[in-house]
């Protein structure tokens, strides 16, 4: 028994300083690296270095917050600027569109005062006639060209002619209640009693059925003819005012079988320029 006793005695007071020895094995050299890392420190500032690398070093995990913030508040501000671009791109668009319309506005007023100046010009010329306007509301081709226009007044009759800002266009088609319609001089229906201006001859002009296109009736081979020659309204019969322009000797041509020239004449005003009418009498 007692010599049980004294071997675990033996034991304890082995493992005692075995721990002992142990402890001083790994203590020591601890303790070396302590002091070699703190005199190192104090020479060479390694601490300081070492903080400083490791910021360095770990800067971009650092700053991922305030890059996310500042990248989230870039898109913030771009798309809000987008926005204010955009709206601005159609505060812009809507001004010009109004501009647009205004200056089509204004250009229609300028060529209405035009056109309303030029008939007042020419009704000076009508001295003592009664003159009457209306308004151009519809213009068709088939089957025969027509222009109706609005009246205002029961005065008008089927014997006046129609002018608009150029000169004479044509004459009563049809007489209705507020409304007339007009067929072009051009049309195959009339003939009117004309003259050249160069040779003071008298002609008859017809039309062709072709817009602004006349042909003299029945002009004799050995007549005094010329290209450019003007020809105007001689007012004989009472139907046409006399004086106006009615177009240019544009084509002279002979045939065999013919004693007639065939003289075409082209006028320049369009049957339907404008917006108004002026009807007078002969």
């Amino acid at each position: 028994m007692f010599g049980g006793e004294h071997k675990q005695t033996d034991i304890a007071q082995s493992a005692i300083f075995t721990t002992g020895s142990m402890r001083a094995s790994r203590l020591y050299p601890a303790l070396l690296i302590t002091l070699s890392v703190m005199y190192g420190d104090y020479l060479f500032d390694l601490s300081s270095k070492i903080r400083i690398y490791s910021s360095y070093i770990l800067s971009p995990f650092t700053q991922i917050e305030y890059l996310a913030t500042d990248t989230i508040d870039a898109f913030d501000s771009y798309f809000a600027s987008q926005k204010r671009l955009t709206e601005e791109i159609e505060s812009l668009k809507e001004q010009i569109r109004n501009l647009e319309n205004q200056n089509l506005t204004l250009q229609n007023t300028k060529s209405s005062l035009n056109e309303l100046e030029r008939l007042f010009d020419l009704s000076k010329s009508f001295k003592q006639k009664d003159i009457f306007l209306g308004k151009i509301s519809n213009f068709k081709k088939f089957p025969k060209e027509i222009i109706s226009v609005d009246i205002r007044t029961n005065k008008i009759t089927n014997d006046m002619v129609a002018f608009n800002a150029f000169g004479l266009i044509g004459v009563i088609d049809e007489l209705l209640v507020n409304t007339v319609k007009i067929k072009p001089l051009h049309d195959l229906s009339l003939k009117i009693p004309a003259k050249n201006t160069r040779t003071l001859e008298n002609i008859i002009i017809t039309g062709t059925g072709e817009s602004k296109l006349f042909q003299i009736e029945e002009f004799k081979k050995n007549g005094d003819i010329a290209l450019g020659d003007e020809i105007i309204s001689s007012g004989l019969g009472g139907k046409f005012p006399e004086g106006f322009s009615l177009g240019r000797v544009i084509d002279i041509k002979e045939n065999d079988e013919s004693n007639f020239l065939s003289v075409k004449v082209e006028n320049s005003f369009d049957f339907t320029f404008g917006s108004t009418v002026l009807f007078t009498g002969p």
